[in-house]
């Protein structure tokens, strides 16, 4: 698994940072929130937040996922889940029948669909900019099974995904932070960093 590549470069890296991770989830853990959400989570996403807990609430930001997002462990991405279907329910629709029969219809659809109207339950997110755009893992079935989108908080998930799954984004984090990207480099300012 590719976090434990990126959590030694975190230790090796930015102690404040390690400092600040949170200690991964438990099986109970995992299969309350399968539970909760009515849906398996993909193994490739259980074996990340069984080695990583997402990161201490603090007013800094640690974009550890290139060009600018900060990654989540489970509890952050149920939390956030709920925050996003509810702040996104009501707003196209203009009923709450006309929304569900929406929902109903962008559920059924292959993962990988775009979808800009709303949030679907079957989203889950995995990372942020903590700007109002997210990574998330798309759970509903097909081919693309659990790829990972971004949400624009102007357009929506209007876009093909950005990952195939959880592994590819963080093999991908492991080759920028290691200065094989050509993208990507990492940028050192006050023990914080970002990418450019």
């Amino acid at each position: 698994m590719s976090w434990t590549g990126i959590e030694s470069w975190v230790r090796a890296t930015s102690p404040t940072l390690h400092a600040a991770l949170r200690p991964p989830a438990t099986d109970s853990d995992i299969a309350s929130a399968e539970e909760s959400l009515g849906l398996l989570l993909p193994p490739e996403l259980v074996a990340w937040w069984q080695q990583f807990g997402g990161i201490a609430q603090t007013y800094r930001r640690w974009p550890l996922i290139p060009p600018h997002w900060q990654p989540l462990g489970l509890d952050g991405a149920l939390r956030l889940r709920k925050v996003m279907i509810d702040a996104i329910s009501g707003i196209h629709f203009a009923t709450r029948g006309e929304e569900k029969d929406f929902e109903a219809a962008a559920l059924r659809e292959p993962a990988g669909t775009p979808c800009v109207e709303l949030w679907l339950p079957a989203w889950l997110p995995v990372a942020t900019d903590g700007l109002g755009y997210w990574l998330f893992v798309d759970l509903r079935g097909g081919e693309q099974y659990a790829c990972v989108m971004e949400w624009d908080k102007y357009s929506g998930a209007d876009r093909e995904p950005v990952w195939p799954g959880v592994t590819a984004m963080l093999e991908e984090t492991v080759r920028a932070l290691s200065g094989d990207h050509e993208q990507h480099r990492l940028v050192f300012e006050h023990n914080d960093f970002f990418w450019e």
